[in-house]
């Protein structure tokens, strides 16, 4: 009988582990938006995003939900005024890999932090929003 008690305690220890080890795990932070007819995917490799490099994948369609490629797609980070500090506003291009367009933001302090995504598509600019917290 305590035998028995034992291997179910042991099999629940390791069940546990594994839901914990599955929760656990990070996934991606993702954001759709939508602009101009546009709709943006946008992931970035952390969840949630965290001091240093933060690798953002930018996937746009058009309305007709085809893959827009060639376009140029420049990402913005900034964070919002605060007193006494000084601003910080980061713009870097992306470059298209398959279908994506993808940089890499140095997120310099953690708090609050806006990402625009910008692109030009056919002589004329778009635009989208989105928040992140950084920790």
């Amino acid at each position: 009988m305590r035998r028995n008690f034992w291997a179910k305690m042991v099999i629940a220890g390791f069940l546990m582990l594994f839901v914990f080890l599955e929760t656990a795990e990070a996934r991606d932070y993702r954001v759709r938006k939508k602009a101009g007819g546009f709709t943006f995917d946008i992931t970035l490799n952390r969840n949630p995003p965290v001091l240093g490099d933060n690798d953002i994948r930018i996937h746009i369609k058009d309305a007709q939900g085809h893959p827009v490629q060639e376009a140029r797609v420049l990402v913005t980070y900034y964070m919002p005024p605060m007193p006494g500090m000084p601003p910080m506003n980061y713009t870097i291009p992306t470059q298209l890999k398959d279908t994506a367009y993808c940089a890499t933001m140095d997120l310099i302090m953690t708090g609050p932090w806006n990402i625009v995504i910008r692109f030009r598509n056919q002589g004329r600019w778009m635009k989208t929003i989105f928040p992140i917290d950084v920790r």
